[in-house]
């Protein structure tokens, strides 16, 4: 049966406001009491202030809870879950990058889960869900799942339910001004990952590619930019445009081994994981460039966004040699051992990052299922470099 006549699915939400000023949407959700899930960060570089002043002018109630942590934590949800029983908000509001957002959907979850154990079903009203992310990365405003840690035993714990899917996403460029270049170099590199992984994934879909390619096409024109000059808000909004879209992609079509390689190397190394997908990325490239359909929806993919391939090269080559071109231009390592993590037990830990790459979830959609010793080889070149 060919795909025309197989029915599939696609959605498209949230409800997305953009620009400079739409924080300022925030009056207009007639809700007269919310909790803003947010962490220290935020409050300490004033940011919390941006909002907390759109809804003292609204006359809206507010309370915050900025416990969040990076790689959100069950016991740090639990505590939000006993915020939002306690207050009984009408609005949650996100903000802040992808660890914010994911408590976030971590709390509504398991307060929805909580409330059906004494409710009905259909009497357990959800709060009306804000995202209003402070990095140009995740994308996590507009997907439907996320990743806690179980603080007892370590354990990632993926979470995937519609109810986590937020009601609103906000982008405020002035939000993600004074991201420092570095940070600003990984979280754009993880918008390109999800990007060029989404749109040649097997389970991309018309869709998904439309915005995909959108998505790449603005990285590949705003991302420098933004790098350069941090008060270039039309850069910014371009790259939060790009990680929205990109988003929305991955959430409907998945991953691939970019993002398996990322999860494990940035776990074993403390690596930010923006930049684990960037070291990972163009040796994910060239490895799927050895199937006829992967590099045929490259070729489509540089024909999307306007580029012809390079001269005598396949059309992996000519987006590797972009990929790697633009992260020289922000000085970011083309390898772990460019990077400031200490590679020295790398030969005792192979074995467990071939076995950890090779479980992760992102492989699933990869256009070439690779076997453990093409995981090893990909994670040597990772390790040490080629380019």
């Amino acid at each position: 049966m060919s795909k025309m006549n197989t029915v599939r699915g696609f959605q498209v939400k949230p409800q997305i406001w953009y620009g400079i000023g739409s924080i300022k949407k925030l009056a207009d959700f007639g809700c007269s009491k919310v909790c803003i899930v947010t962490d220290k960060d935020m409050v300490k570089f004033g940011l919390l202030d941006k909002i907390t002043e759109v809804l003292d002018e609204a006359g809206v109630t507010y309370h915050v809870f900025d416990d969040v942590k990076p790689n959100p934590t069950t016991d740090i949800v639990e505590k939000g879950v006993a915020h939002m029983l306690t207050e009984r908000p009408q609005a949650l509001i996100a903000l802040g990058g992808g660890s914010s957002i994911d408590t976030a959907k971590g709390i509504i979850y398991y307060t929805n889960n909580f409330k059906q154990i004494f409710l009905d079903p259909q009497f357990v009203i959800n709060p009306h869900f804000i995202a209003i992310p402070t990095t140009a990365g995740t994308g996590s405003e507009v997907t439907d799942y996320a990743v806690l840690t179980d603080v007892e035993t370590g354990t990632k714990i993926p979470l995937t339910e519609s109810m986590m899917m937020p009601d609103t996403a906000i982008l405020e460029p002035r939000l993600i001004e004074s991201v420092p270049a570095g940070a600003t170099a990984a979280t754009g590199m993880d918008v390109l990952t999800h990007a060029i992984e989404a749109y040649v994934s097997t389970g991309n879909n018309p869709f998904s590619r439309c915005y995909a390619s959108k998505a790449t096409e603005l990285v590949f024109k705003s991302l420098k930019a933004c790098y350069d000059d941090g008060h270039d808000l039309e850069s910014k909004a371009s790259m939060q445009i790009a990680s929205t879209m990109a988003g929305i992609a991955f959430n409907s079509a998945g991953l691939g081994m970019a993002h398996a390689i990322a999860h494990t190397v940035g776990a074993q190394y403390h690596m930010p994981h923006g930049m684990a997908c960037a070291i990972a990325l163009p040796y994910v490239i060239s490895y799927n460039g050895i199937d006829d359909r992967a590099e045929h929806l490259y070729e489509r993919l540089l024909h999307a966004i306007g580029v012809h391939k390079d001269e005598g090269r396949t059309a992996a080559a000519t987006l590797v040699r972009m990929v790697v071109t633009l992260m020289k231009s922000m000085k970011l390592p083309l390898c772990l051992d460019e990077s400031r993590s200490d590679t020295s037990d790398y030969d005792q830990v192979r074995p467990t990052l071939i076995k950890k790459a090779m479980a992760d979830a992102t492989l699933k959609t990869n256009p070439v299922q690779p076997s453990a010793e093409d995981m090893g080889t990909m994670l040597d070149m990772v390790c040490h470099g080629v380019f």
